[in-house]
């Protein structure tokens, strides 16, 4: 059943509405849908959200067509489906956003959750600001923003930054980002927080975003672009994803520690031929610690077709960084730009007089890798193929690997351990 609305819904009380997977909210492509009051608990389930929108003309900010949360409120998604919605129609919108959902301060809770083709100033399908946020199992596909996060931003996780407070926490597990495009930074999302918030990306899927370059040129995380809090990104895939500018795949700043750990970078790019920029293929940034990561054929324009790093301290371990390129005259920066600490890696090609050694005495030989493929776990993964150089010669790996499968005996390099 399809419910048409020509004026948004206030919600000005707690309230649960279930639509059994039966009814879809039609905004007709001239209406918001819902509005929850100030300090309003809103549960939504098995709803369609369809064609809302939001623009200043409504009288009310340019944010969240098909939801717009109540301020400190809690707003829960349960199996619902968003599908072209959108916040902001003009040029002077573009620092609105939240095609499909905004919130402002509480808690945004989303689980089981499809979001397609939403559209936004900053957060194609989500614009998260200062709220707590979680979703789990959730798929955004084909969103886009004029500005930051393709598919989803955050602008922080908790709604008073006090010293000695329990910190926010921005929570994405089990979900898939495909197709999304956003503008100067995020393809797919664009995690701002402040420490001491924390960021966390598990299990996760990050495939064909593209971060497009803005009227400033800045263009960077093809997939990710996370910043100014503390970072975890682990046991997640992240593939053909592409930066204009700069880190195909991920982006992060040196203010707090990123560790990215049981993961896989692949054909990520970054920069345009013929154009100025293309740094990091697969990952740029400062202040990380990377943990048995597959970092395999990725590409950049100018340098560091694996790793673009000269923004200050990275440790790279038990991690293969293999067939990448650059396409800077001098043959330099092919795998990463400048040396790193860390032990126990795999760097192929070995590098030429003209290159460096990504870490201290790598492994210089063909890591012996199979395709990309499923193996299990959540995401599909690269395997490492009979008589490999990586199998068993790490050491201090994490308990499992990126499938969630245990690691034996000297531990492999990479995100796959041979069973």
């Amino acid at each position: 059943m399809t419910i048409p609305f020509g004026a948004e819904v206030l919600v000005s009380a707690d309230t649960i509405i279930d639509g059994g997977g039966l009814v879809t909210f039609d905004g007709g492509g001239v209406s918001r849908l819902l509005v929850a009051d100030w300090q309003v608990s809103l549960t939504v389930i098995g709803l369609g959200f369809v064609r809302g929108l939001a623009t200043t003309t409504m009288g009310r900010d340019a944010r969240g067509a098909a939801i717009l949360g109540g301020g400190r409120g809690a707003l829960s998604v349960f199996d619902c489906v968003f599908v072209e919605n959108a916040a902001g129609t003009t040029a002077e919108e573009k620092e609105e956003g939240g095609g499909a959902i905004f919130v402002n301060g509480g808690t945004l809770l989303v689980v089981g959750s499809t979001f397609q083709r939403n559209s936004g100033g900053l957060g194609g399908a989500i614009y998260n600001m200062l709220a707590g946020l979680t979703v789990v199992s959730s798929v955004f596909e084909g969103n886009s923003s004029t500005s930051a996060g393709g598919a989803l931003m955050t602008d922080g996780a908790s709604t008073y930054i006090v010293d000695g407070a329990d910190p926010g926490v921005i929570d994405l597990c089990g979900c898939r980002f495909s197709d999304n495009t956003g503008h100067m930074l995020g393809g797919a999302a664009y995690l701002f927080a402040y420490a001491p918030d924390e960021i966390v990306v598990n299990q996760c899927l990050l495939e064909r975003n593209s971060v497009l370059r803005d009227i400033s040129g800045a263009a960077g995380g093809g997939a990710l672009c996370p910043g100014n809090a503390p970072v975890r990104l682990a046991n997640s895939l992240i593939v053909d994803n592409h930066a204009d500018g700069e880190a195909g795949g991920l982006w992060c700043d040196s203010r707090n520690l990123t560790q990215v750990e049981n993961c896989t970078f692949t054909r990520n790019s970054a920069g345009v031929s013929g154009s100025e920029g293309g740094y990091g293929g697969a990952i740029s940034g400062g202040n990380l610690a990377i943990r048995n990561v597959t970092i395999v054929d990725n590409h950049a324009e100018s340098s560091g077709g694996g790793i673009f790093n000269p923004y200050g301290p990275v440790s790279l371990d038990n991690s293969i960084l293999s067939g990448s390129t650059a396409s800077n005259e001098w043959g330099i920066a092919q795998s990463c730009t400048d040396p790193m600490q860390g032990s126990h890696n795999l760097q192929w090609p070995a590098p030429s007089e003209q290159d460096i050694a990504c870490t201290t005495d790598p492994i210089a030989a063909d890591p012996l890798l199979g395709e990309l493929s499923d193996n299990g776990g959540p995401t599909m993964t690269i395997p490492l193929l009979a008589g490999s150089p990586a199998i068993d010669a790490g050491e201090g790996c994490p308990a499992s690997d990126q499938r969630g499968l245990p690691r034996t005996g000297g531990c492999d390099l990479g995100a796959f351990e041979v069973q």
